[in-house]
């Protein structure tokens, strides 16, 4: 007895499935691999931002400090100060008289995420200020 056509292709339908199955958990792993890395890339992104911005925010506090005369000519360092979730850390140099003016040295580091001592991120800005 013979097999009929229809009874040789029976099984085609279920290695047909199992491959269908099989490449969506493939696609399925890979969209949440991609997703995950994308999350932590944003993030870090974020935080790194957030530090440039608070380096900046050093840079114009320091500068502010000068020209109140808070931070005279002898240098001093600030400390830390918070800003929101982030925070600066800004040292002064001893400033240079170049054409009968001070120019002062600011050095600005922001930090972000984490806490203190422990900061996920962080930037540096070194300007030269001239009041």
């Amino acid at each position: 007895m013979s097999a009929t056509r229809r009874e040789r292709q029976r099984g085609a339908s279920l290695i047909t499935a199992v491959f269908l199955i099989t490449a969506m958990a493939v696609i399925g792993a890979v969209m949440v691999r991609l997703s995950a890395n994308t999350h932590v890339t944003t993030t870090e992104e974020w935080l790194s931002a957030q530090a440039l911005y608070a380096a900046e925010s050093g840079i114009d506090w320091a500068a502010y400090k000068i020209g109140d005369g808070t931070i005279g000519c002898a240098g001093s360092d600030s400390g830390d100060v918070d800003v929101g979730d982030a925070w600066f850390h800004v040292t002064t140099g001893a400033c240079v008289a170049v054409g009968g003016r001070e120019v002062y040295a600011i050095t600005s580091i922001g930090y972000a995420g984490g806490a203190h001592g422990s900061a996920a991120v962080q930037r540096r800005i070194v300007v030269q200020f001239m009041p």
